[in-house]
């Protein structure tokens, strides 16, 4: 995949969402199961990517899933940073990946980190252990926030963008106007038009 780092995300900033993050956990903690559903599928995408690019199973991903959220909704009444929250999750998974890759190598003991650097400099002493690299973390976040504002745009858009940036091969202009029926002189002035649109919910 492209990376949207270089592409869409340093035109961006993403103190819009961390807003919405806030008004979701708040909502959570009223007991909205609403906006528990949303935090859900917002961040369960980027939770799963932790440990798969950490070479573990799509089981055992799923099961690091499972026990993100499940450690969220125990902890949710003591969140005092609700705009902090993506950064808990992506460290709770990280923590949780790390406790895992330690075990398959035969780890066992009751040692465990004080802090995410000393967890992730013991991941990278592991023989053959697959770092979680801050690079990487970094460009699977942005691709989550791109993903994230690109749904509340309209669909046409969200097609454009996605087939021209967020494809493992980037679409031409030819097969964009194609896939929404429009000339192919059109795409360039769209893009723009929808970059800007995308501007909007990331910066707002």
């Amino acid at each position: 995949m492209a990376k949207v780092s270089e592409k869409l995300s340093n035109q961006f900033s993403a103190r819009g969402l961390e807003k919405s993050d806030a008004e979701l956990i708040k909502q959570c903690q009223r007991g909205d199961e609403s906006a528990w559903n949303e935090l859900v599928e917002r961040y369960q995408r980027l939770i799963f990517t932790i440990p798969r690019r950490a070479g573990l199973s799509e089981d055992q991903a799923a099961d690091i899933l499972q026990e993100v959220f499940l450690t969220l909704f125990e902890k949710l009444d003591d969140i005092e940073q609700p705009e902090k929250i993506r950064s808990w999750i992506v460290t709770t998974a990280k923590f949780k990946t790390w406790g895992v890759v330690r075990g398959e190598k035969g780890f066992f003991s009751a040692y465990s980190p004080g802090t995410e650097e000393a967890m992730e400099a013991e991941m990278a002493n592991l023989p053959d252990a697959s770092p979680l690299a801050d690079a990487v973390l970094i460009e699977l976040e942005e691709q989550h926030l791109i993903r994230m504002a690109l749904n509340e745009l309209e669909t046409r858009c969200r097609k454009i963008l996605s087939m021209i940036y967020l494809q493992d091969a980037t679409a031409t202009y030819a097969e964009v106007a194609r896939e929404i029926g429009v000339g192919e002189t059109s795409i360039s002035p769209l893009r723009a038009r929808c970059l800007k649109k995308l501007a909007k919910v990331l910066c707002k």
